[in-house]
């Protein structure tokens, strides 16, 4: 057996360890209590205005509404479809650079906070654009110019460039999750982490713990009130224990275990279960930082890339995982499929010109080197199989792991010669070559910066950043996504990164629980507060 298949081998039996010889699904109490595992170990912020793991937005998701959002369940960017929130109405400038929003009249905030007006959406958005906040949303926004508050009820959106899809980037969850400037603005964000206040259909009970968080309903909810009146999230970053705890009925839903042959296992103790999976879900993309070396030579880049199979990985996953060929992945508007791309530019698995690339760069004798990785399973899943394909083309890489919540912190302090980060955007073609590509978005020692791992256009060359302001400064859409595929190409070709796969979030949920609506594209997060028990 190759030392690939031994890692296939023993990536299955942590999915089927999490599984097998657990009991049967034990039948649950009547209660009006709803429980759900997240895949974390300890609670980092509650404030959406600085927002790093998924279960903290999970649990953000029902304690703030946005402004907008795709209706629920879905991706769907529609202007006709989008779900108002906290606006009653919304209009975009024919230039698109104008954006108008009228809020709802009444809506209160938490902890009798008051009533929502136009001063705390601005006062949301100005600490989000303030880069002494170090707010992790201000990379979704940078074409915002300025908020107005043009009366109570009213806001306006001041574009430095038209965007037909700021509703995407800039005013849905978590973006758009407003704060109380009259709580929020007194104090700093690592207080107002610990004592969240939104306008959802839910809100904090008690005291914020390091493994959880206790929710429940919002007497004054705008909407109409949640049917299940607490809510509790458990942080759990053990997969096995999670899934143990839904197979005996003491939790209602699980943040799936991303790990080959998790679903299937699953099914096969409980076949009722009910599966939410997203598409694509998360994109997973490795970022050689080109301020270290020998990672700043293109062909040390080029033969590692060459040493990886993403058809093996995709198998192993099964069929939460897909392709990705470009920087976008296939399912966003303009994303590029395999055949549309130069061969060269697919970089198919071929160990052998890794080899040679590898020669030629000078570690002909082999590459070592060591990185931090979180023990989250789909991130450890990942880079188990890619240390592995490594080591058949000579290279030695140290994974040293670390809990999730310290991995994200550490990333960003510019420490790892290889960062792989798991990302989800709404399917607007800009938002990922700006976030992660720009040269002013370079990451940095002292955690200043923003997310471009690799120092791509300030390290190396020149970049695509006139490419990107090309884009960003387009109306029209079709053309828009044209000049973005041509900084793909150009990324590709420079490779500073490449995505391996995408990774259906997958969610797995008692029979029992509706939420009001199916689950088929998103982000790691939904709803809760149309949720009921059947039974």
């Amino acid at each position: 057996m190759s030392k690939l298949r031994r890692r296939e081998f023993l990536m299955a039996g942590v999915a089927a360890a999490a599984i097998a010889g657990l009991p049967k699904m034990a039948r649950a109490q009547a209660t009006r209590s709803l429980r759900i595992g997240m895949s974390a170990t300890n609670v980092n912020s509650l404030d959406p205005r600085r927002s790093v793991q998924n279960a903290d937005n999970f649990v953000q998701r029902q304690i703030y509404d946005s402004l907008l959002d795709p209706p629920y369940g879905t991706f769907d960017l529609d202007y006709a479809d989008v779900v108002t929130e906290l606006a009653e109405s919304w209009q975009v400038s024919p230039d698109s650079k104008t954006w108008t929003v009228k809020l709802k009249q009444g809506v209160q905030f938490q902890k009798d906070a008051g009533e929502l007006t136009s001063e705390d959406v601005k006062f949301t958005y100005d600490t989000i654009m303030d880069k002494t906040t170090g707010s992790t949303q201000r990379v979704y926004i940078t074409d915002l110019e300025s908020v107005e508050a043009v009366d109570k009820y009213q806001v306006k959106f001041h574009l430095n460039k038209p965007n037909p899809n700021f509703h995407a980037s800039g005013l849905i969850s978590i973006i758009g999750s407003i704060v109380p400037k009259s709580v929020a603005g007194t104090m700093t964000m690592e207080q107002y982490a610990r004592q969240p206040v939104g306008t959802g259909p839910y809100e904090v009970a008690g005291t914020v713990s390091g493994g959880g968080v206790t929710l429940k309903a919002f007497e004054k909810y705008h909407g109409k009130k949640p049917e299940i009146d607490t809510v509790e999230f458990r942080y759990m970053a053990d997969p096995t224990a999670r899934t143990l705890a839904l197979l005996k009925g003491d939790l209602d839903i699980i943040e799936g275990a991303r790990l080959p042959g998790w679903v299937g296992q699953l099914k096969q103790q409980m076949p009722n279960v009910v599966i939410d999976q997203t598409r694509p879900g998360s994109i997973n993309t490795l970022y050689f930082n080109m301020s270290m070396k020998p990672f700043d030579d293109i062909r040390v880049r080029k033969a590692l890339r060459y040493g990886i199979d993403r058809n093996t990985i995709i198998t192993a996953f099964g069929g939460i995982a897909g392709p990705a060929w470009g920087i976008n992945p296939p399912e966003f508007p303009g994303g590029f499929k395999e055949t549309e791309l130069p061969e060269e530019l697919r970089y198919n698995y071929d160990p052998e010109k890794a080899k040679a690339l590898l020669a030629e760069a000078g570690h002909g004798d082999g590459l070592k080197f060591e990185i931090i990785m979180t023990q989250r399973e789909d991130y450890a899943s990942i880079m188990l199989m890619v240390q592995d394909m490594w080591r058949e083309i000579g290279v030695d890489m140290t994974i040293r792991t670390i809990d999730h919540t310290t991995y994200h912190a550490e990333k960003d302090k510019n420490v790892n010669a290889i960062v792989l980060q798991s990302s989800t955007f709404a399917p607007v073609s800009t938002q990922i070559p700006v976030t992660y590509y720009r040269s002013g978005a370079e990451v940095k020692s002292d955690g200043s910066g923003d997310q471009n791992y690799s120092h791509y256009g300030a390290i190396g060359g020149p970049g695509v950043d006139d490419l990107l302001d090309q884009a960003l400064a387009e109306g029209d859409l079709a053309k828009r996504q044209e000049i973005v595929r041509q900084a793909e190409l150009k990324i590709l070709a420079d490779m500073p990164a490449f995505t391996i796969c995408t990774l259906s979030f997958v969610y797995a949920r008692n029979p029992r629980l509706d939420l009001g609506f199916d689950v088929k594209a998103g982000y790691a997060r939904y709803r809760l507060g149309g949720a009921k028990f059947t039974s």
